[in-house]
């Protein structure tokens, strides 16, 4: 039998049948990171282990207080950002979808989503500014949820023709807006 490099971080899962009780519990990626969410967030670990280094090397050359806090007033925001934007994406189970954000996160369960929908216009890269394209909004039936933009009970996911996952991979985008729709459709029965 083959095994991955680092095998050892992943445990293989218990081959079986499944049978009508079995619950995905875990919550599972839409879609995948894309090349250039890849890029900002190895770029940006470089930059915050650098710049947490340098910083380092400042407290321990010049012991105090002030620079010690400056160094942690700068380093702490900057790694709970970064460690939210590794997390940032579209995730579904058999409890519902989450939404997770890099400053907030939207979940609802499937009972109270009323439809999944594709709407006009998508965030480039992530980006405020609005380009061309399309992008997955799901409804909830009790208004909980709503984003910036969107209707009171609409709740935007990253599966958007530009967003630095599914950017240039037309391919992709179709396969994550059917994933999403197949989960609906089979929570539902």
């Amino acid at each position: 039998m083959r095994r991955p490099i680092f095998w050892f971080l992943w445990p293989a899962a218990e081959p079986g049948p499944v049978d009508d009780e079995a619950v995905q519990s875990r919550w599972v990626r839409v879609c995948g990171r894309g090349p250039w969410r890849w890029a900002f967030l190895i770029f940006s670990s470089a930059a915050v282990v650098t710049l947490s280094s340098a910083a380092l090397a400042v407290v321990v050359t010049q012991p105090g207080w002030l620079a010690l806090l400056l160094s942690a007033l700068v380093i702490l925001p900057l790694v709970a950002l970064l460690a939210r934007a590794w997390v940032a994406g579209t995730y579904v189970s058999d409890r519902g979808i989450k939404v997770s954000r890099i400053l907030s996160t939207d979940m609802a369960p499937w009972p109270e989503v009323a439809d999944i929908a594709v709407a006009r216009g998508s965030r480039w890269l992530g980006l405020p500014m609005r380009v061309s394209g399309q992008r997955i909004v799901v409804h909830v039936a009790g208004g909980a949820g709503g984003l910036a933009g969107h209707a009171p009970d609409a709740m935007g996911t990253h599966v958007e023709t530009a967003s630095p996952d599914l950017w240039l991979r037309p391919q992709a985008w179709s396969v994550a807006s059917d994933r999403l729709r197949t989960w609906l459709r089979e929570t539902r029965g």
